[in-house]
């Protein structure tokens, strides 16, 4: 019996280009993929888009994307999860390519990753390569869209709300490592990732602060990085209070969610009721 995969479609007022991300998972090779959306209170047309396909649906309050994506891990109950957001695509065999590298891993895997390709306003590689814990310290070439073992993610406690969109899956992969956990690289290309933003340069003070977190949560990874600019990272440390401001991880109190499965999933009496 093949193990089950949920991929979580991440949206926040992307109606014009969700389609073709629910499309993309839909299209997937591996028979055991189920595709939820959990909408992050979008104002658009989004839930209209959604409810096109058979596909679940969440809603919830908008919080941000890492208290979105650990809200619908919650609201699933599949061995694995692919979190896909809402203006990229996945590959037909993006599913199958990744399990089969991570059940065939040693037992300590707990995600495998592949390579990604922009596209867009932007036409190259984001390069990954095969998981090496020195270089993650150095920067993260592992892309958002990964396949990951459910249970691990909850055990670890998914994503920390505090990064906050910036550098929240680098702090997640690192805490997968500083548990005992490591990835798998596929060297094929998995993800296709849309650009349709003109590139916007990140203030420097947000870099900062997401770095002294980074350097105050793993300090045995990160010295390096505080050695260059003790003063900086110092002084954002203090000036952010990154001690009271990081380690808001998944809880089973979280944000309330909506939650609308395809008719397929619903019970059979429930089924009936709604015919007559």
């Amino acid at each position: 019996m093949s193990s089950s995969v949920t991929i979580i479609i991440v949206n926040y007022n992307y109606a014009m280009f969700l389609a073709e991300a629910i499309e993309s998972a839909l299209a997937q090779d591996y028979v055991a993929t189920e595709v939820a959306l959990i909408d992050d209170g979008s104002t658009d047309s989004s839930l209209e888009v959604a409810a096109r396909y058979p596909i679940t649906i969440m809603t919830k309050l908008n919080g941000g994307l890492c208290r979105a994506r650990n809200s619908a891990v919650l609201n699933v109950e599949s061995d694995y999860v692919v979190f896909l957001d809402a203006d990229d695509r996945l590959a037909p065999n993006a599913v199958s390519l990744l399990m089969a590298a991570l059940i065939s891993a040693p037992v300590d895997t707990a995600y495998a990753y592949g390579q990604m390709r922009y596209f867009g306003l932007r036409n190259d590689l984001f390069l990954s390569h095969d998981f090496d814990p020195k270089r993650l310290a150095k920067s993260n070439y592992i892309c958002a869209t990964t396949l990951i073992r459910r249970e691990a993610l909850l055990q670890v406690g998914a994503y920390d709300n505090c990064f906050r969109s910036l550098r929240e899956d680098w702090e997640l992969y690192v805490r997968f490592w500083h548990n005992g956990y490591r990835g798998v690289f596929v060297p094929e290309i998995i993800l296709e990732c849309r650009k349709h933003k003109p590139h916007l340069r990140r203030a420097l003070s947000v870099k900062a602060l997401s770095m002294a977190k980074l350097i105050w949560l793993y300090p045995s990874l990160f010295w390096r990085q505080w050695l260059k600019h003790p003063l900086r990272y110092s002084y954002y440390m203090l000036a952010g209070r990154v001690w009271a401001n990081v380690g808001e991880h998944v809880s089973r109190a979280h944000d309330a969610v909506s939650v609308t499965r395809p008719v397929s999933e619903l019970p059979v009496a429930l089924i009936d009721n709604e015919s007559h």
